[in-house]
Formats: structure tokens, C-alpha cells, sequence
């Protein structure tokens, strides 16, 4: 991201602007992050591996020759098992990159935001 003098003669509006420059920043760096998650699984004899991204998507699979002596049923059983699995994985991964930054946007309360927005709607009828 380019750095720019943000000075507007305003203290308030230059402290607003420096604000969203460091979140626009910490947000492209998540992201990048984000992309870098990889979940992983593999079959208890090592002879099947499976990778996938942060959304899920297969992006690797290694097959040692010997699983091909599994049945194909058998074989399909344990890749798709083996994909929940690595999804698993990559959606612990994500939650470990992303929670520090979402931790800040937790409600303060206990009660849902629907809750929170019926109490809202509930004060404006009065």
C-alpha cells in the first residue's frame, strides 16, 4: 500500500484517516494470511494425503501405489474421509489466523445481535 502525507488541517479527520490506513493495512495482511491456510489429513498408514485450501477446495492428493489395492469403494471412502478431514484442519487453521483480529468485534453482552436489534426496534416504538 502507497504511503500518503494524510494531513488535512483537521486533527479529527487525520486521525480518522490514520486509523483506516492501519486497518486497510492489517485487513491486506489477513487476507493474505487467509490465503496462506492449508488444511492436511492423512490416512493412518501414510499412504493417502490430502490437502486442502481455506475454503475447502482439494488442492493436493498423493496416493502411495499401495492404497491402490484398496477396493474403489474403499478408496473412495477414505479420500472423502480424508477431505472432511483436511477441511477440518483448514478451518481450525483459519480460525487461529483470523481470531486476534475478531476478538475486538465480539458484542459485549451475552445476547445474540438479533436480541440486541429487537431491544433496539423495541425503544424506537416508545
Amino acid at each position: 500500500m502507497v504511503e500518503r502525507d494524510l494531513r488535512s488541517g483537521d486533527l479529527e479527520l487525520d486521525r480518522l484517516m490514520a486509523e483506516f490506513q492501519a486497518s486497510s493495512q492489517e485487513f491486506s495482511e489477513v487476507i493474505g494470511k487467509v490465503g496462506d491456510v492449508v488444511g492436511q489429513a492423512e490416512s493412518t498408514d501414510g499412504k493417502i494425503r490430502v490437502r486442502v485450501s481455506s475454503s475447502g477446495q482439494l488442492v493436493g492428493l498423493h496416493l502411495d501405489p499401495r492404497a491402490m489395492r484398496l477396493g474403489s469403494q474403499e478408496l473412495a471412502g477414505a479420500i472423502m474421509e480424508l477431505s472432511r478431514r483436511a477441511t477440518d484442519d483448514a478451518a481450525r487453521r483459519l480460525m487461529e489466523v483470523t481470531r486476534p483480529y475478531l476478538e475486538g468485534d465480539r458484542p459485549k453482552d451475552d445476547r445474540s445481535r438479533d436480541d440486541r436489534r429487537g431491544d433496539a426496534w423495541e425503544r424506537r416504538r416508545r
